[in-house]
């Protein structure tokens, strides 16, 4: 019998997604996958949030502190920065902001904190937290490239995914705070766009809102195309540069996070100007920025359509403008500041209800 060392991550989700499994095989191969290994499993460990009275106080005192910062924290994995308005309280609402690629004049933290400054104002004005992912070249791939040119914009990295790289963050705020559902509000440009739109239908229960501007790349709900750019299963040996072995990609969608996520309060932002030619594939919708938006929107309200529901998936196309982070994170701002308005409301009276 083959001896299988199984690490099973549920970051308390749904089971219907988000669920990855890592092993190693005789050989030494590390897979990730959808799916647990067929063969009988030696060990399997469940990690979940446990939230512990005294390290939240310690965590949620330690966030006390850092408002009107920007801070630059770590997970097991990666880097981000954060920014935490004034006046915080139990009542979270959480907004990830995805940077794009960078120029060799830039590192991944300078683009992370560049983007995170951008929303600044916006933390202040609404008392949302904001939090910027580092995705950085060596674990990433963002402008070099990957195996297979993957990286975390098809939510792939060397060690962790990119999306449970997120995650990771994700549950440092539930730690400090056990009211916090683990819900976040997410947006992202370009690069960071397309990852925004495959995290978006991979964890859409981990998604209260989203609003993310000019992706030139869309994860179709359709069996066309394999992860990511569609439903289809992706299985590819392949290994990342410098690494001494390989890893098995077995990646295989689950349409119901497409349905999922067209439920949801989701605004895909292109500058009207934003028309350079972009390798053209057949099915996508066309070779630009706009017409791949269109697109998107169109088949996601169609997917939902054709199963029975409305979806609630809007396209802005902003005029007199072209693929500028700066005026098209306004638009992101303003396409998600009624609802996180409204989610800190309601949480302000859950939890008031819940402490009397």
């Amino acid at each position: 019998m083959k001896v299988i060392i199984c690490l099973f991550i549920l970051l308390l989700v749904d089971l219907s997604y988000g669920e990855i499994y890592q092993w190693k095989d005789s050989g030494g191969r590390t897979h990730f996958s959808d799916k647990p290994p067929k063969e009988e499993l030696t060990a399997i460990n469940q990690l979940a949030v446990e939230v512990d009275s005294s390290l939240e106080k310690s965590l949620f005192n330690q966030l006390k502190t850092e408002e009107g910062e920007r801070v630059l924290k770590s997970v097991a994995n990666g880097n981000f920065y954060q920014y935490i308005p004034r006046g915080i309280s139990k009542a979270f609402a959480v907004v990830v902001v995805n940077h794009g690629m960078f120029s060799r004049d830039e590192s991944a933290k300078e683009s992370a904190y560049n983007t995170s400054r951008r929303w600044q104002r916006f933390s202040e004005k609404t008392g949302a937290i904001i939090i910027a992912p580092v995705f950085d070249n060596y674990s990433y791939a963002v402008t070099s490239e990957g195996p297979q040119k993957w990286g975390y914009r098809g939510l792939f990295g060397r060690k962790q995914g990119a999306d449970m790289f997120l995650n990771d963050v994700i549950s440092y705020y539930q730690r400090a705070n056990s009211f916090y559902d683990g819900k976040i509000f997410l947006s992202g440009h370009s690069a960071g766009a397309q990852f925004a739109n495959r995290y978006l239908v991979r964890h859409p229960n981990k998604v209260h809102a989203a609003a993310f501007s000019a992706p030139a790349w869309f994860s179709l709900p359709t069996y066309q195309f394999p992860w990511p750019n569609g439903m289809k299963q992706r299985y590819r040996v392949i290994r990342w540069p410098g690494e001494l072995t390989d890893k098995i990609i077995d990646i295989r969608p689950d349409p119901k996070g497409w349905l999922k996520a067209s439920q949801l309060p989701v605004t895909v932002i292109v500058g009207e100007n934003d028309l350079e030619k972009i390798r053209h594939v057949d099915g996508v919708g066309g070779d630009t920025h706009v017409d791949r938006a269109v697109y998107w929107v169109e088949s996601m309200n169609k997917y939902a359509n054709k199963n029975g529901l409305e979806g609630h998936v809007k396209l802005k196309i902003v005029t007199d403008v072209g693929h500028n982070f700066g005026k098209l994170a306004a638009e992101c701002q303003y396409a998600m500041k009624r609802q996180i308005e409204s989610h800190l409301i309601n949480e302000n009276i859950r939890i008031n209800a819940h402490t009397e």
